[in-house]
């Protein structure tokens, strides 16, 4: 578990250091912890997007901003189209998955409460 924050954090969206690979040859990801929430970014290798598996996991209120590249999200019921610079807000308790484009993609998620299954934090 992580200390509780005390100072602000701050994060490089620009760096390629990314410390976990979530999916081999896929998807990487690196994250941190608030006191009530956690920031992931997600890197999707190009030409990958297909290959990250769809999954659902449910949890608090989520915001994934589209940096680069393009996603499925399939949340609640209905599928949207998320393209660089859009955001999903997705409510608490909705079950949700994404795929990505074919393209190399980022994905900054922000979720609360912090998502601990991410790991100890990497920043």
């Amino acid at each position: 578990m992580d200390i509780a924050m005390e100072e602000p954090k701050v994060i490089s969206l620009t760096d390629d250091n990314f410390e976990k690979e979530v999916v081999p040859g896929v998807a990487f990801m690196k994250h941190t912890f608030g006191n009530e929430l956690s920031v992931a970014l997600f890197k999707i290798a190009k030409g990958q997007g297909a290959n990250f598996p769809k999954h659902y996991h449910k949890h608090g209120e989520e915001i994934g901003i589209q940096l680069k590249g393009s996603a499925r999200v399939f949340a609640c019921g209905k599928e949207y189209v998320i393209n660089e610079g859009e955001a999903i807000i997705i409510p608490a308790d909705c079950e949700h998955a994404g795929i990505f484009g074919e393209e190399e993609g980022l994905l900054l998620a922000v979720a609360t409460p912090p998502r601990r299954d991410y790991g100890p934090s990497d920043w």
